[in-house]
């Protein structure tokens, strides 16, 4: 039928070629690297949790930074001869404007005569987070 000499060697380069093919897949296969389904699931409930953390977190803090431009602005329109108990009733006026309730041992005014008056806020916040799970915060909110 033909030579067998060449027809061994037609043999031998398609078997070659069908393992070298074989081995470049098998090669692919373990190049390729992803995302598994389990590894998808951890990192969505880890993005979930930070979500879920700063969705908890975050409007404390946007009190605390309302609350110190509050103090800023009372501070500079009290006038020299207002009494410490009338800055205090602005103040808590503009606090409750503002939705934001401290507790008025934690706010601290100090009047040095006719000179600049100085107002300080100092409170806890305890945020719940998961179950009996809570986080403290502490605030200082003072003038200037």
């Amino acid at each position: 039928m033909g030579n067998p000499i060449l027809e061994q060697q037609a043999i031998r380069t398609c078997s070659g070629q069908r393992s070298g093919w074989a081995r470049s897949l098998i090669t692919r296969r373990s190049d390729e690297a992803g995302l598994s389904l389990v590894g998808a699931i951890f990192w969505l409930l880890i993005l979930v949790f930070v979500v879920a953390f700063v969705v908890k977190v975050m409007p404390s803090y946007y009190d605390y930074w309302s609350l110190k431009n509050i103090v800023n602005q009372q501070e500079q329109q009290s006038v020299p001869g207002e009494s410490a108990a009338q800055i205090r009733r602005d103040l808590n006026a503009r606090l409750e404007v503002a939705m934001i309730h401290i507790p008025q041992k934690g706010i601290q005014i100090e009047k040095a005569g006719a000179g600049p008056v100085l107002i300080t806020v100092s409170y806890d916040k305890i945020v719940p987070l998961v179950g009996n799970v809570s986080l403290l915060l502490h605030f200082d909110a003072a003038g200037h």
